[in-house]
């Protein structure tokens, strides 16, 4: 039934990159610029219903069929971050109204190490893994992306973090013409802003009950 009804969608926005690479920045501004981003769950801004591991890619057709299809019924703009979907983009294309593909890309040996912070890895004994993990990643990110025609928005975090102000002047004319706010997409990149200020929290369990405490932001 849903195949028949008439879709709201007039754009999808499609985040993708390397974990640790920059794909929370760009995922939480398009929702801070009134994008739907899912129902994300965590300041990672990935939407659960997307999570699909790599070896599971195979299924992703059948899996997000009905939730894209939703989508398109209920939201005029859309769109989901996780930095796997590279591995089953292709298969769910076709069902993606006016697709926009944008990637962000970061220097590999900082997505090396900033994997190995957060996840507690000793770098001495894993380093050369990950630095070959982030590699392959981004050049698989980078061949998709080669197989498009244009348009499509391309990023780089080291320029994202250096100029925020140049960044939400791109974002505003990537969302066009949905009506963005570039001084709330500005405000959320700042050192001092949203996405930095967001990434300080983290839900901590003491016994039964939960709370919130700060802790340093890692770049995602």
């Amino acid at each position: 039934m849903l195949k028949l009804w008439p879709a709201r969608t007039r754009r999808t926005f499609v985040v993708l990159g390397c974990p640790r690479g920059g794909t929370s920045l760009l995922a939480g501004a398009l929702s801070a610029a009134g994008v739907y981003m899912g129902h994300y769950q965590t300041l990672q801004y990935e939407d659960p219903a997307f999570k699909i591991p790599p070896h599971q890619a195979c299924e992703a057709r059948e899996r997000l069929t009905r939730t894209i299809l939703s989508r398109n019924l209920t939201r005029r703009y859309w769109g989901w971050k996780f930095p796997n979907a590279i591995y089953y983009i292709e298969r769910v294309l076709p069902l993606l109204i006016n697709p926009c593909f944008l990637f962000v890309y970061r220097d590999p040996h900082e997505i090396a190490r900033s994997s190995a912070r957060h996840d507690g890895r000793d770098w001495a004994a894993q380093g050369e893994r990950l630095l070959q993990v982030a590699i392959n990643h981004t050049a698989k990110v980078r061949r998709f992306q080669a197989s498009l025609s244009p348009p499509y928005h391309v990023f780089q975090v080291e320029a994202i973090q250096a100029d925020p102000r140049a960044f939400a002047e791109q974002m505003v004319r990537v969302l066009h013409p949905m009506s963005a706010e570039r001084e709330r997409i500005m405000r959320f990149v700042m050192p001092e802003g949203g996405y930095h200020a967001h990434g300080a929290v983290r839900r901590v369990r003491i016994g039964n009950f939960a709370r919130t405490s700060p802790r340093s932001m890692r770049q995602r």
